[in-house]
């Protein structure tokens, strides 16, 4: 996998954000944690640090998918960053920590920690248990590296593996995850831009099929998906059902309505976007 080399203006992030990023690789490296970037900031890294491409929405929240084995490590972590580097604990969920009263640290654990149905239950106040399906297999298919400024090193989550993550965020909760959709269509909007060198490189079959480019990226990103998805068969009956049901018509397909907004076309439109999608999911 390629390392990238990005700024903190690039990223659209503040430099500030390098104090708290260096007091959490100290706690994770303490524990030996590997861990790897979620979440808004994972795709803003592509979108913005990387291509330029100006993020949709900011967020203040920082998403990492940290490799837990046991429940002790986890909460030694919390333990430490609170009791040492000033870090304070968020009453309303378990799983995050806030820096300085200002950003929200998401530390989502996945691994051996993970109980039946990629459930993981700690110990504290508000949310404590939490779904992690597809971060073992995001992980496992291998991450890009990125460098921050030149001091701080991290992998993050690929552009098949945040649409995976989206896809099955908007499925949990559809009534408020309908940005997720969004965000999804935003990438594949961009997608054969970003992706070209790794098309030219490994899916030239779709060539020469009178196709156009977006729909070729569309089956490139159901062809990686399938990657990740096929390292786990529950995760991979679950992508293959929600695209089953987006693709039977535009009438029950509510995943291609909302990419419908995003685009400014017709559902059909969309759809046939999701179908080409499942497509190479299915290859």
């Amino acid at each position: 996998m390629s390392t990238y080399k990005i700024s903190f203006k690039q990223l659209r992030q503040e430099a500030k954000l390098s104090e708290m990023l260096t007091a959490l690789e100290r706690g994770l490296k303490k524990f030996s944690i590997d861990f790897y970037l979620v979440g808004a900031v994972a795709r803003d890294v592509w979108m913005s640090a990387i291509n330029d491409i100006p993020p949709s929405r900011i967020t203040g929240d920082i998403d990492f998918a940290v490799f837990i084995n046991d429940k002790g490590t986890y909460e030694g972590l919390k333990k430490y960053l609170i009791e040492t580097e000033g870090f304070h604990p968020y009453k309303d969920n378990a799983f995050v920590l806030v820096w300085k009263s200002y950003i929200q640290v998401d530390l989502l654990p996945f691994g051996e920690i993970e109980g039946k149905g990629s459930h993981v239950r700690v110990e504290g106040t508000g949310l404590t248990d939490v779904s992690v399906p597809g971060f073992k297999e995001i992980y496992d298919a291998g991450l890009p590296e990125a460098e921050l400024e030149g001091k701080h090193h991290f992998k993050f989550c690929t552009l098949p593996g945040i649409v995976l993550l989206k896809l099955m965020a908007y499925e949990d909760r559809p009534e408020i995850r309908r940005d997720d959709i969004k965000d999804i269509s935003k990438i594949l909007k961009h997608f054969f831009d970003m992706y070209t060198e790794e098309i030219y490189a490994n899916h030239l079959d779709l060539f020469g099929q009178d196709q156009e480019l977006d729909m070729l990226a569309a089956r490139v990103m159901g062809r990686d998906m399938a990657k990740i998805a096929r390292l786990n068969e529950e995760l991979f009956v679950r992508i293959a059902s929600l695209l089953d049901k987006n693709t039977v018509s535009p009438a029950s397909s509510e995943i291609a309505k909302i990419m419908a907004e995003f685009f400014e076309n017709t559902v059909q439109a969309s759809m046939d976007m999701l179908i080409e999608i499942k497509v190479g999911f299915m290859e």
